[in-house]
This record gives C-alpha cells, sequence and structure tokens, in this order.
C-alpha cells in the first residue's frame, strides 16, 4: 500500500504544473490566512513578553488587598517601616531593606509618529532602586539626584515620545521635571515609563503623603511565603503579596488575551475561505483525472492509497501556504515596535512583534487540519468512482 501511495502521489505532484492556477489560489488563500493570524498573535506574544521580562520570581509587589494593581494601592508611612520589617526580605550589607518605596504619576506627552497626546507613566523609586532593579542601567547622562525633580526615561518611552531628550524639560503637575539620562532595563516594561524621586513625585500628586506600593527583592524565592504570612496576618497592615512574575503576568495577560481571541476569530473566518478554496480544488483536481485514475484502479490500485494520495496533495499545498505565510509575517512583523496602552496601568506600553517558531508550528498545524478536510470529499469521490463509468466519462 506505502508503494502505491507513493506512486500515485508522486504522479499527482508532477501533474502540479498543469493545475498551476488552481494549485495557487489554494497555496495563497492559506498563506493569507496564517499570514494574518500570525501577525495578530506576534503582538499578543509581544506585549506579554515585554510585560514578563519585568518580573523575576525573587521579587515581589506588595500592595492594598484587593487591588490588581499597584499604581491603585496605597501604603501610608506608618505602614512602610512595617512592611519594610517583613522577614524574607533581603538586606544590604549596611542592614537596610532591599525594596522600593513607589509612587506613580501620569503625564500626557506628544507622540512622535501621531502628534497625539498619549498617557505616560513616571515611576518614584527611593534610594534603593537601582539595586532592586539591577537590570536598569544608565545608557546615557546620569541617574536621577535624590530630592530634585529630574527623571530618566526608559529607552522606549524615548523613541515613542517627543521632548525627551538630554537637558529637556517635562511638565509635570508639580511643574516641569528636567530629562537627565536615558536608561534600558533587559526589553522589559520599565522602559516605557519615566523614573525619578518617590519624594517628588508624592510631593507633586499625593494629598496624603501616602507611596502606592513596595516592590521588595527576597531572600530567596523561597522566602516568598513568609513575607506573604508577615504582611496577610499583620492586623496593622491590610495588603497582599505577589510575586513580580505573576503580577506583571496578570497585567499582560488581560491585554495579550483579548488579542489572542480576535486573532483566532479572524483566523477562523478566513480558514473557511481557505478551506472551501481547497474543496474546489481538490474537486477539480480529481474530475481532471477521472480516467488517470480509472485506469490505477482498472490495474489493480486500491481505493485506500488514491483516498491518502489526494489527501497528501491537499495537505501539501496547504502546509505550502502556511509556510509562506509564515515567512512573509517574520520579514515584515518580527521586531517591528509599536505601543499600546496598559489597561491596569493607564499607561503607553512600548513593544515588538515577537513571531516566534512556534506560531509557525501552529499555522502549519491548521494548514493540515484545512488540507485534510478541504480533500477528504473529494479523495473519497475519486477512491468510489466506478471504474467503468469513469473511463466511459473520460
Amino acid at each position: 500500500m506505502l508503494k502505491q501511495i507513493l506512486r500515485i502521489s508522486s504522479t499527482n505532484l508532477r501533474a502540479l504544473s498543469a493545475r498551476w492556477g488552481a494549485s495557487l489560489v489554494v497555496v495563497a488563500s492559506m498563506a493569507g490566512v496564517t499570514g494574518v493570524t500570525i501577525a495578530i498573535l506576534a503582538m499578543a506574544q509581544g506585549f506579554q513578553h515585554t510585560l514578563g521580562r519585568a518580573g523575576r520570581a525573587d521579587r515581589v509587589v506588595i500592595m492594598k488587598a484587593g487591588e490588581d494593581n499597584g499604581m491603585a494601592s496605597a501604603i501610608t508611612r506608618e505602614q512602610l517601616p512595617v512592611v519594610l520589617s517583613a522577614p524574607g526580605i533581603a538586606r544590604t550589607p549596611e542592614g537596610k531593606p532591599l525594596a522600593s518605596a513607589q509612587k506613580f504619576m501620569h503625564s500626557m506627552l506628544r507622540e512622535r509618529k501621531t502628534g497625539a497626546e498619549t498617557s505616560v507613566i513616571l515611576r518614584g523609586v527611593s534610594e534603593q532602586g537601582f539595586k532592586v532593579w539591577p537590570e536598569v542601567r544608565i545608557v546615557e547622562g546620569r541617574a536621577f539626584a535624590p530630592g530634585k525633580r529630574e527623571l530618566i526615561a526608559g529607552r522606549g518611552a524615548r523613541w515613542q515620545f517627543e521632548g525627551l531628550d538630554l537637558g529637556q524639560e517635562v511638565e509635570m503637575v508639580n511643574g516641569p521635571w528636567t530629562v537627565v539620562g536615558w536608561f534600558e532595563a533587559g526589553g522589559s516594561v520599565y522602559e516605557s515609563e519615566l523614573w525619578g524621586d518617590t519624594e517628588k513625585v508624592i510631593e507633586g500628586f499625593s494629598i496624603t503623603g501616602q507611596f502606592a506600593s513596595v516592590t521588595a527583592v527576597l531572600e530567596s524565592e523561597a522566602a516568598f511565603q513568609a513575607v506573604a504570612d508577615f504582611i496577610g496576618k499583620n492586623p496593622a497592615l491590610a495588603h497582599q503579596v505577589k510575586r513580580e512574575t505573576d503580577y506583571y503576568g496578570e497585567q499582560g495577560g488581560q491585554v495579550s488575551g483579548a488579542v489572542r481571541t480576535l486573532g483566532y476569530g479572524v483566523a477562523g473566518i478566513m480558514a473557511l475561505g481557505a478551506l472551501f478554496s481547497a474543496i474546489n480544488t481538490m474537486y477539480a483536481a480529481v474530475g481532471q483525472r477521472t480516467r488517470e485514475i480509472a485506469t490505477l484502479r482498472a490495474i489493480g490500485f486500491g481505493g485506500t492509497p488514491i483516498v491518502l494520495s489526494v489527501l497528501l496533495e491537499s495537505v501539501l499545498l496547504c502546509i505550502a501556504g502556511a509556510l509562506l505565510g509564515g515567512a512573509v509575517a517574520w520579514v515584515l512583523f518580527n521586531g517591528y515596535a509599536i505601543s499600546t496602552i496598559n489597561w491596569q496601568s493607564g499607561g503607553q506600553v512600548a513593544f515588538a512583534f515577537r513571531v516566534a517558531p512556534s506560531l509557525i508550528g501552529q499555522g502549519v498545524l491548521a494548514a493540515c487540519a484545512v488540507g485534510l478536510l478541504g480533500g477528504l470529499a473529494p479523495a473519497l469521490r475519486a477512491a468510489r468512482l466506478p471504474v467503468a463509468e469513469a473511463l466511459r466519462r473520460a
């Protein structure tokens, strides 16, 4: 049977040149489905990757219980020493907790591409900030000075917004802030932010003088439970602890989940078109080879090899289309930088499309399914065709 399948399939594939027009329709349809789907899913994957890179398993975010966003939280100055005394939080050689109390401020800046005013986040961090986030690295200029209205701009924010050149002033709620440096943070969401001194952010944004949340480094990943138990059971607090990986994973999951739903929905609609295209093409191919199929049946070829050979041709055409669509998506979109709103923080997040091999693999699997469904009915028709009748028609 295997020899029969290979012989029929090789004959079918050699005859594609005679049916190149119909075959190209299948390839083009599948390429369109795969390319569009991969592009949409690459956007979701890029967004989640950017947020995910901000998280480390040995860092935690401490915020008010019931909140899913550290920006909307509150920690009073009386509560802060209690939070920082939690067992399991790492200490510097001087004995200071390796943690940063934070406050956030929104500002409207003009986008370079569109000229529209869009929200950007100014994150206020404390003196331990650069030790808490060692991946944050000044690439030009210098770090902001504590007690001054100075800020540093992330790489993503710098290319996205106007007015962030070194020495320029950015108008905030409490007056102008001077840009003194640019930083990188390993391609994470932090690069979409502006950073400055947390006390100066509180001065301009908070009437009560409260902090929003605390990010702390753990003594080890296993120390998470000790910190969580201390914070959750302390009667002076009403706060919760989340691993930083979980915190940003949840933020990225909402947006990327919505984009994936859109992507699969669009893919499903387009796949129906590709399916009908494959069905029509394979019916036409079987119709053109009626005498050939009947002759094969007459000389002893079984129905099963004929069915499988037709299915194989259909699947190969769809796979070719999927690979073409994946290649086009890779060339056009992989690494393409855009920005979108983070629904939870309210600020813009700069990120790049990620056309991962897994997405192309999903496209190929979907193409196989379309090919099998598209070729099944024509293949069964070919196998059931009465030999004598087929020869008379031919």
